[in-house]
């Protein structure tokens, strides 16, 4: 079959959205599905510099994080046939989402606020951003903070509300599929 030029190199599958939203679940389901190498931008940094994100951004502070997860994102976005888990922050920079598109299709796993609040609870401790006593108030503000930049970021926006994991990764299997 004859692919189009544009659509020839878009083969990684990018998982963009809030902290929260299933992304790394996902990703791992897509990637085993698929047979395809699966990376998480977070993960990927706490390998490479051997500390949690929480300890990378209590010791160097958040710019000094946002500047290593966009030499990350460089260096994975360069592969080919990879799915992509970034951290819910990766569209504070554009220049992370260009890197992105050049080799992905952009997926938001798009979620309520409430959906988003059950899904972090039990695991606030490892968010940085969240650290502290009103964790829910934060998280708001983050949230309508880096809404538009979220959907300005996407190729495709995927309802994540009253979903399982595997049936959101099955939908963006779906769509990935009639990209190639």
């Amino acid at each position: 079959m004859m692919m189009s030029g544009d659509k020839m190199g878009k083969n990684n599958i990018v998982l963009i959205g809030f902290m929260g939203t299933g992304k790394s679940h996902v990703g791992r389901y897509i990637s085993k599905k698929l047979n395809m190498e699966f990376y998480d931008t977070d993960n990927v940094i706490e390998k490479k510099y051997g500390c949690s994100i929480s300890y990378i951004f209590e010791r160097y502070g958040e710019n000094y994080f946002r500047k290593i997860e966009s030499e990350v994102v460089s260096n994975v976005s360069q592969n080919r046939n990879i799915v992509i888990s970034t951290g819910g922050g990766v569209v504070l920079d554009k220049n992370n989402i260009e890197m992105l598109k050049k080799n992905g299709v952009i997926f938001l796993l798009d979620g309520s606020f409430d959906t988003i609040v059950n899904n972090l609870y039990g695991n606030v401790e490892k968010r940085p951003l969240l650290k502290g006593t009103d964790w829910k108030k934060k998280a708001n503000e983050l949230f309508l903070r880096r809404k538009k930049l979220y959907y300005n970021s996407a190729d495709y926006i995927i309802g994540i509300d009253n979903k399982k994991g595997n049936a959101i990764a099955e939908e963006i299997i779906n769509i990935y599929n009639l990209q190639i």
